[in-house]
Formats: structure tokens, sequence, C-alpha cells
């Protein structure tokens, strides 16, 4: 039992070697975030009539009839 709660704990610390250096988390970070150049994200798109963020591909609420924006 002594042995097996021995090579556990010399597993882990090798993991944790591996972890620090890059090797594997590099590779699961790259695979699930996908290939971005930088790690800040783009500024959402402005309108130009009212200066209001455009959210989505619907356009600015002020373009949509009947919000009571324009």
């Amino acid at each position: 039992m002594v042995k097996v709660v021995t090579f556990f704990l010399i597993g882990i610390v090798v993991l944790a070697i591996f972890g620090r250096l890059g090797w594997f988390g590099g590779i699961m970070r790259r695979s699930l975030t996908g290939k971005r150049k930088s790690g800040k994200l783009s500024r959402p798109a402005i309108c130009i009539k009212c200066g209001a963020p455009v959210i989505g591909a619907q356009g600015c609420v002020c373009d949509r009839p009947g919000t009571g924006e324009g």
C-alpha cells in the first residue's frame, strides 16, 4: 500500500513539472481556445447615429422600427 501511494505522489509531481513547463497545458489551451493571434478581444462595432455598441447581425436598435429610439 505504501508503494502505491509513493508511486502516485511521484506521478503527480512529474505531471506538475510538465504542467509548469507548459508541455501538456499549452497543447490543451490551444485546442480549447482556438487559434487567436492576440489574447485581446476585438472591440465591438459602434453605431454611427447613436454611438451604442452594435451586437449581433441585426444592427443597432436605433435602426429597427418600433423600438422608439429613432
